[in-house]
């Protein structure tokens, strides 16, 4: 059982990297320091689940993955898309908004340490980085098309 609990924790841990890969892409536009506070906050609450997910990991006699899987290079096209920073951030928040959808949807279909780790550690910091990029997107104001 340890076996598939390692299993599901990497899978986990691939994301939250990918995650942290794509909050490095959208700095790289982020010229507003609004902005670039909260993408930065974002980033470090990923790192933390980075962090977390690897020491459930290690604890389990695991090896963590240290990629970010496919999800990293399709996110990387999608920011790369991105025209400016507020398409950046809109993006960001999208995948913000999916990320929760999948982290409620698996914690129905996961059992044990998996399980109380995304109840109580990567669903509430999930709902918080959510949030956090909503409202910043709310108050940025429109581009113009040229």
């Amino acid at each position: 059982m340890d076996n598939e609990f390692v299993h599901e924790f990497n899978s986990l841990l691939a994301g939250e990297r990918s995650c942290v890969e794509t909050y490095d892409l959208a700095l790289s536009k982020a010229k507003q320091a609004d902005v670039l506070e909260t993408l930065t906050y974002c980033r470090n609450n990923h790192m933390a689940r980075v962090a977390l997910l690897t020491s459930h990991v290690l604890s389990m006699g695991g090896t963590p993955n240290e990629g970010s899987g496919l999800w990293g290079g399709f996110e990387k096209f999608v920011q790369d898309s991105a025209a400016n920073e507020r398409d950046a951030v809109a993006m960001l928040e999208q995948a913000e908004a999916e990320r929760l959808v999948n982290y409620e949807s698996q914690h129905e279909l996961v059992i044990g340490p998996v399980k109380v780790c995304l109840a109580n550690e990567l669903l509430p910091a999930q709902h918080e980085t959510h949030l956090t990029l909503s409202t910043l997107l709310k108050n940025l104001p429109e581009t113009k098309a040229a």
